[in-house]
C-alpha cells in the first residue's frame, strides 16, 4: 500500500469534563482525529505511535473500522498515555497527564510509511524529540507539525512559556517542517503573551522555513499564510456543539486536499468544512462523527450558498 499521509503522536485514553455534564473516556489525540477525518475522506494513511500493554483495545476499534493502518501503533511498556481533558465555562481548557506512553524516535517509524506523500508529526507533549523530527524530515514527502505538543495547549502550564525557556527547540521543530499549524492559544502559551500579533507569528514560521504558516481561530476561522499572500477564512456557518479535535480534524481535510491540489486557500476550505461536520457531533473519534469526502463538499457548496 502507498500511503498519502503518517500521523506521528501519542493515542490517547483521554476523560473528557464539560461543565454540568458527566465524564467520559474516549479515544482521543491529534493523531487519531486528524487520521480519521483523512481516512474518511478517502486518503490511504497510517500512524506512528506508541502504546502502554494498559491501553483498550476497543479504542483503536474505531480506526480499524475506518481503514486506518495501524501498523506503526506499537505496543511498548507498561503505560500509555492516559489524561484528562477539562473545559471551563468560558470554552478554555486544561489537560492534566495521568500516565505517558514512550517515547517516540525516528529509528522506529516503519517501513511501509517512508514512501508516504506527508507525514504529520502531532504530538500531546512532546512525545517526539526534535531531533528525531529533523530526521523525518529527511523523508521525501511533506513534513507537517502541530505546534499544541511542543509547548502549546496540549503541553501542561510551566512556569515560562516555551519559545521563553527554550526557543532553539521550537524554532527547530517549525525550520524542519513544510507546513506548520498552531490554534491561537497555542500561539499565546508559546510566547505568552496574550497580546501577540497573529501575522507576526506566522510571518516568523514562514522566515524561519515553513511554506505553509496555519493559526486555527475557532469560532473567527483560520489564517492561513504562505511567503506572498494571506487568506483570513472566516468560520463556516453550522452549529458545533463539542469542539473538542476540532483543530485536529482540520488538518486531516486541509492535508488531504493539499497534497492532491497544493492550493492552500482551497485546503484551507476543505479542512473547515471536514472541522465543522466532526464538532457537529460528540463523543470523541467514532465512524459516524467522521464525514465522508460527499458530505464535505456538500457543506461546502451550502456554505458558498449562505455566505453569498
Amino acid at each position: 500500500m502507498s500511503f498519502d499521509i503518517v500521523a506521528v503522536g501519542h493515542l490517547i485514553n483521554e476523560t473528557i469534563i464539560y461543565p454540568g455534564k458527566d465524564a467520559r473516556s474516549v479515544l482521543g489525540s491529534p493523531p487519531a482525529y486528524s487520521m480519521a477525518c483523512a481516512a474518511s475522506v478517502g486518503a490511504k494513511v497510517g500512524i506512528f505511535s506508541c502504546i502502554g500493554s494498559d491501553y483498550p483495545d476497543r479504542l483503536l476499534e474505531p480506526m480499524e473500522r475506518l481503514g486506518v493502518d495501524l501498523q506503526g501503533v506499537q505496543r511498548r511498556g507498561d503505560s500509555s498515555t492516559n489524561n484528562l481533558l477539562t473545559y471551563a465555562p468560558d470554552g478554555s481548557k486544561t489537560i492534566e497527564y495521568l500516565s505517558r506512553a514512550l517515547l517516540l524516535e525516528a529509528k522506529d517509524f516503519p517501513d511501509a510509511y517512508q514512501s508516504a506523500k506527508a507525514i504529520y508529526v502531532c504530538p500531546m507533549d512532546w512525545d517526539i524529540s526534535v531531533d528525531s523530527v529533523e530526521e523525518l524530515a529527511k523523508h521525501p514527502g511533506l513534513l507537517g507539525c502541530d505546534l499544541g505538543g511542543f509547548g502549546g495547549a496540549h503541553s501542561p502550564p510551566a512556569k515560562l512559556p516555551q519559545m521563553e525557556s527554550d526557543p532553539e527547540s521550537v524554532r527547530r521543530v517549525i525550520s524542519a517542517c513544510d507546513i506548520v499549524k498552531a490554534s491561537d492559544e497555542d500561539c499565546w502559551r508559546l510566547t505568552g503573551d496574550v497580546r501577540l500579533d497573529i501575522d507576526s507569528f506566522g510571518r516568523d514560521w514562514i522566515e524561519w522555513g515553513a511554506k505553509v504558516a496555519i493559526i486555527t481561530l475557532g469560532s473567527k476561522g483560520v489564517k492561513i499564510m504562505t511567503s506572498n499572500k494571506t487568506y483570513d477564512l472566516p468560520a463556516l456557518p453550522g452549529k458545533p456543539i463539542d469542539a473538542t479535535g476540532g483543530g485536529d480534524s482540520f488538518m486531516g481535510g486541509f492535508l488531504v486536499n493539499y497534497i492532491a491540489t497544493h492550493n492552500a486557500a482551497e485546503a484551507g476550505l476543505f479542512g473547515s468544512a471536514t472541522a465543522l461536520l466532526v464538532i457537529e457531533g460528540t463523543g470523541g473519534v467514532t465512524p459516524k462523527r467522521m464525514p465522508s469526502v460527499e458530505d464535505v463538499n456538500t457543506r461546502l457548496k451550502e456554505a458558498g450558498r449562505q455566505m453569498g
